[in-house]
């Protein structure tokens, strides 16, 4: 078992992370208060709205907590400020890479555009940068609870600005079995050589989900875990973004020693490990590796590995990705 202490230290890649679920809750006062808008003086009650509970019944019982902290998310000033925290929090927590996702269209409702959205994130993301050790990009959600034409003209107005930031898409919220062939024509608009494709995919719907989402294009697969109950396997080029505090607490497990790593492991299934929602979960990555290195007893070629996964398929360069690896090599890993 390694310390974890030197699994902080290590140089981690994280590829599922949401914005909206990461904030501090200190840092949402902070937002509140710039805005001029009410929010409770009482942090511990701040975090109790913005943590889902343990036991929640399912994923729209886990993504009830956003609804308490979108409506301060509706400025420039707010998401360049949000941006750079959750970065600030990777880079505390041994992230060296880190690949923030939003949907725009959750923050328009006063009036923003999509292009503004995406400066202010990655204004956030940059200056972030500028102070700490660590490289961040841009997945830009559409959402699955709304039309594709809404989703398609969200895509088409990100990919003609052109944000050197923004290096993926992705269809987050509720998940419905064949969603992918609802959104045939937002996803065709995806350009696989500059921006790439993630799709939730498999975190409560059939596994037939993972499948169409890859035939759709996609490259990783944000959440995977009905995986766990079935024996199909991937291509070796796609990637599942794993989060397992999020799936326990969804109800799509129940415990860290249920997560299906070995099963993975042993079919040769390409994954790497995720926060999903730092806030919402009460998790870091650190912990999301701790927890899985103690319930499954890794061993560091297996905690390399997975490191290592979650670099090689992250939507960046080739020059980036290197640099990383050769981070990851030198890092050494202190036994308890």
């Amino acid at each position: 078992m390694f310390t974890y202490e030197s699994i902080q230290t290590f140089p981690k890649s994280e590829l599922h992370c949401h914005l909206d679920g990461s904030i501090r809750p200190e840092t949402l006062q902070q937002i509140a208060r710039v805005q001029h808008l009410p929010i409770e003086e009482d942090l511990a009650i701040v975090r109790e709205k913005m943590q889902a509970s343990k036991t929640c019944q399912n994923l729209e019982e886990y993504l009830v907590c956003f609804d308490y902290v979108l409506p301060y998310l509706q400025t420039k000033e707010a998401l360049r400020m949000a941006a750079f925290d959750v970065m600030e929090q990777a880079a505390d927590d041994g992230v060296v890479y880190l690949e923030i996702r939003f949907a725009p269209s959750l923050s328009m409702e006063k009036g923003l555009s999509v292009s503004e959205t995406l400066r202010a994130v990655a204004q956030g993301i940059k200056e972030a940068q500028e102070r700490y050790a660590i490289i961040g990009n841009i997945l830009v959600c559409g959402m699955r609870n709304t039309l594709s034409t809404q989703v398609n003209e969200i895509f088409t107005q990100v990919l003609a600005q052109g944000e050197e930031k923004v290096v993926g898409f992705d269809l987050a919220g509720p998940e419905a079995d064949g969603f992918a062939l609802d959104f045939k024509e937002p996803l065709q608009l995806i350009d696989h050589e500059n921006v790439q494709l993630t799709l939730h995919a498999g975190e409560c719907g059939c596994t037939k989900n993972i499948h169409q989402a890859i035939e759709s294009g996609a490259k990783r697969i944000g959440h995977g875990i009905s995986l766990a109950k079935d024996l199909d396997r991937l291509p070796a080029e796609v990637c599942i973004e794993g989060c397992p505090t999020s799936n326990i607490q969804t109800q799509a497990i129940e415990s860290y020693a249920q997560y299906p790593i070995r099963q993975w492991l042993e079919r040769e299934i390409v994954f790497c490990l995720n926060t999903d929602n730092r806030t919402v979960s009460n998790t870091t990555l650190t912990n999301e590796y701790y927890q899985i290195t103690k319930a499954h007893h890794l061993t560091e070629a297996e905690f390399r590995l997975i490191n290592r996964q979650g670099i090689i398929h992250a939507f960046t360069s080739e020059e980036i990705k290197a640099e990383i690896l050769q981070k990851m090599a030198r890092s050494t890993l202190e036994r308890i």
